[in-house]
């Protein structure tokens, strides 16, 4: 099964953590084939961008869908921020789409050896002054698409996000701030229609992501 669906569940984006795999469950006992492959489309970017850190619907489903992806036996993520129209929910380049399903097809149900995922979060380690983000998945190493890794944030205990500065340091990225001296947190592309800028080797992009425990907005929001 190949699922691309979630832009008017986002409003609800955490309950989508719990709904998708009740969806998944149901369609494997209905078709009473096994655990047979199911594979996410992660939401594309979509949306006005914003000048400034924020929190937001679409990135609290990216989240959801990124842990159904990684809890539910037989899933994948096809994750695809680098792609998308901010005018339109239905974007007209979709064979990266094809493409990195095609990747989750051939690596986690055939068996071939072919990198299927971008950069993910492995680690995360609190400096003095910064904050060190180790990755898997970096098939080829790390890269920086453009002249900097732009998207990351950083946060203290206070709670407020600001712009952050990003460096590439072999599998990892280290990430600072003069406005945060004693940071905390991180969020990466943590918006509706953010800058993909950290890939693989492999031309895979990372799945925005976040280091942070707090709550999302979406998180207490009535399903219906």
């Amino acid at each position: 099964a190949i699922w691309y669906q979630g832009e008017q569940n986002s409003p609800r984006g955490y309950e989508y953590r719990k709904l998708l795999p009740a969806v998944i469950g149901s369609w494997r006992k209905l078709f009473a084939q096994g655990n047979f492959p199911f594979y996410i489309v992660q939401l594309p970017a979509f949306g006005p961008r914003s000048a400034t850190p924020t929190d937001d619907a679409w990135a609290d489903i990216r989240e959801s869908q990124a842990i159904v992806a990684k809890s539910v036996p037989h899933s994948c993520l096809a994750v695809i921020i680098d792609t998308g129209d901010p005018k339109s929910l239905h974007p007209g380049d979709k064979k990266p789409v094809g493409d990195r399903l095609a990747d989750c097809a051939l690596a986690k149900h055939y068996g071939m050896h072919v990198p299927y995922s971008g950069p993910t979060l492995a680690s995360v380690k609190r400096l003095p002054h910064a904050i060190r983000l180790r990755f898997k998945h970096t098939t080829g190493g790390l890269v920086a698409k453009g002249a900097k890794l732009k998207g990351f944030s950083i946060a203290g205990k206070d709670r407020k996000w600001h712009w952050a500065q990003a460096t590439i340091h072999g599998s990892t990225v280290v990430v600072t701030s003069p406005s945060v001296p004693h940071p905390t947190q991180v969020r990466y592309d943590w918006q509706s229609d953010p800058v993909a800028t950290l890939f693989n080797g492999a031309g895979l992009p990372a799945s925005p992501f976040r280091t942070d425990p707090w709550p999302l907005i979406t998180q207490n929001v009535r399903p219906y």
